[in-house]
């Protein structure tokens, strides 16, 4: 068993697409998440698609897809960014960027960081609609759902335990509140 993390994933990946080149089968597997998937995995899938050496994807449960469809939003067209960046400025153009985009955006998040994260996408995107979906398909899945004004308070001070994923409606006037709406 060797350790594949993002520490070590570099120099890591050789060994073990050595390893496959000498005729050992390996597996990747992850203790969380979806191997490659914002998780480590994605050089050694790499390495191996560009060296021509055959490899195979075990399907299996993503946060993104469970994420999307527990939201209740609309599931279409859909983009998924991975981890926004840690920086009040560039959280906020990293939302902007969708900010006129109609498909639905996901994306994952610290449990540490998930109020400042809803206000950003809040001031970015305005007030539409959201779900914040925390360790999906485990014993303590929770997910709340609501338009983003009310999910930034709703987390703003909240201590969230587990994994995150977000799931933000696109720009279309269904998924929008109105400013009206909100001032009542």
């Amino acid at each position: 068993m060797i350790s594949y993390r993002q520490g070590n994933e570099e120099r890591t990946t050789e060994h073990v697409l050595e390893a496959v080149k000498a005729g050992r089968e390996v597996a990747l597997c992850s203790d969380g998440g979806y191997p490659a998937i914002s998780d480590p995995g994605y050089r050694l899938v790499r390495a191996c698609a560009k060296e021509g050496v055959p490899y195979e994807v075990i399907p299996g449960a993503s946060a993104v897809n469970v994420a999307l469809l527990m939201s209740g939003l609309s599931t279409s067209s859909f983009t998924f960014r991975g981890f926004p960046p840690r920086g009040p400025g560039a959280l906020r153009n990293w939302f902007a960027e969708d900010a006129d985009k109609e498909h639905t955006l996901v994306c994952y998040e610290s449990p540490f960081r998930i109020g400042a994260t809803l206000a950003a996408a809040l001031d970015a995107l305005g007030d539409r609609e959201a779900a914040v979906c925390i360790e999906l398909t485990k014993m303590h899945e929770r997910v709340s759902r609501g338009y983003l004004s009310d999910l930034a308070k709703e987390y703003a001070d909240a201590k969230v335990k587990g994994e995150v994923a977000l799931v933000i409606a696109g720009s279309n006037p269904k998924f929008r509140r109105d400013a009206g709406e909100a001032a009542k």
